[in-house]
């Protein structure tokens, strides 16, 4: 008998367990962010429910404009879209996919702005006692794609290849590419951000490594329930061809006079002439200013303008009574300094001094006159004295 008795607590038990059973139907966290043009997943799911083991689903919604739910499809009417939406549901561009007997996933291929609104999914019941929750709801917002990303500065000449620098993520972290660490923590490369969505990226010491073709990629970000950040759109900008120009390298620059010698010997009233010359593997792509010193002290200048500033004059100037000077281009790379009139004081040790500068962004882009000293190197001296007459 007391076995009897236990068997049949059990069997009630269990009648109990199922009749207490109660409909749980779950959608995507939201609200969910999306740019018009992007594709929409919306999952949903159902759980806790008796009868046949494969459920199905109905997605309604509401639009903010409208205010009245819109069925949307089902997984079992092919009739049961809204006029408004039944073309989108034959061309695929709105579908339900099923996942599982218990969930399928809602999905559109390129959502519209009129899109926007609160979604519904509904389970029509199988339950023999009507239990739980039987539909449940999230909205999705669309937001306008007004992501752009543009050059500050137009393309240069060249083409290469592009790889991963700096990447500046959602929660304000930097991380770099694997062959830039050490470069970014030494402060050779940083990422300067400005007003209105600018960002700078700033690169010192330029390598001969460093050529190739630059890129900008932008990516919004949304931060969804749950804390996960979600990307929503992103678009990619060609920022143009970097050229490097060892020019510090190449540069080499040479003092010299008509004679072989390293000195010259004038007397008082002749004309002293020397000669400049310089080279360099790019010269053609570098703009040059062009000094002669006497002593360490500056005596004419050709600037990159070709305009010539003399520190001297007939009448003396800021170097004293010396001869005037005057300096001219020969040919490519050649300037030639003359000095009429010579005297003592134009004695001394003459060197040449070049400046190298490179117009930032090319010279094809037309770059607006921003230009770089990329190099600079002094010639070796060039020893001249002048003899003194007896009187």
């Amino acid at each position: 008998m007391k076995m009897d008795k236990c068997l049949l607590t059990v069997v009630v038990g269990v009648l109990m367990l199922g009749g207490c059973s109660a409909r749980v139907v779950t959608v995507s966290p939201g609200p969910l962010i999306r740019v018009e043009g992007q594709q929409v997943s919306i999952r949903c799911d159902v759980a806790e429910y008796s009868g046949p083991r494969e459920q199905d689903f109905e997605w309604m919604m509401i639009r903010k404009a409208i205010g009245t739910r819109i069925k949307i499809i089902s997984t079992f009417d092919a009739g049961y879209s809204h006029t408004s939406l039944s073309d989108r549901v034959a061309s695929g561009d709105i579908s339900v996919v099923r996942l599982h007997d218990s969930q399928v996933e809602l999905k559109i291929a390129e959502v519209k702005m009129t899109d926007a609104g609160f979604y519904w999914c509904q389970t029509p019941s199988t339950d023999s006692v009507i239990s739980g929750n039987y539909e449940a709801q999230v909205q999705l917002t669309v937001i306008p794609n007004t992501l752009q990303v543009s050059p500050l500065t137009p393309p240069p000449v060249r083409g290469a290849t592009s790889e991963d620098i700096l990447t500046f993520g959602p929660q304000g972290d930097v991380v770099t590419g694997a062959k830039y660490a050490r470069r970014y923590a030494d402060g050779g490369i940083r990422l300067v951000p400005g007003k209105n969505g600018v960002f700078e990226l700033v690169i010192s010491r330029m390598m001969s490594t460093d050529e190739g073709i630059y890129e900008c990629n932008g990516t919004e970000w949304t931060h969804e329930d749950g804390g996960n950040w979600i990307k929503i759109v992103e678009s990619t900008k060609e920022m143009g061809t970097v050229a490097v120009t060892p020019t510090g390298q190449s540069l080499s620059v040479k003092a010299s006079s008509s004679s072989s010698s390293s000195s010259l010997l004038l007397t008082p009233d002749e004309t002293l002439t020397l000669l400049c010359s310089v080279a360099a593997d790019n010269l053609p792509s570098v703009s040059l200013e062009v000094s002669w010193l006497a002593d360490g002290r500056d005596l004419i200048t050709m600037e990159r303008s070709g305009v010539v500033i003399s520190n001297t004059s007939s009448s003396g100037g800021a170097l004293g009574n010396r001869g005037e000077a005057s300096l001219e281009r020969t040919g490519g790379g050649e300037y030639r300094l003359g000095v009429r009139g010579v005297s003592g004081e134009d004695g001394g040790a003459y060197t040449c001094r070049i400046r190298a500068f490179i117009e930032k962004g090319g010279r094809s882009s037309g770059g607006g006159g921003r230009w770089h000293m990329a190099a600079e190197k002094t010639s070796s001296a060039v020893t001249v004295k002048v003899a003194q007459i007896s009187e």
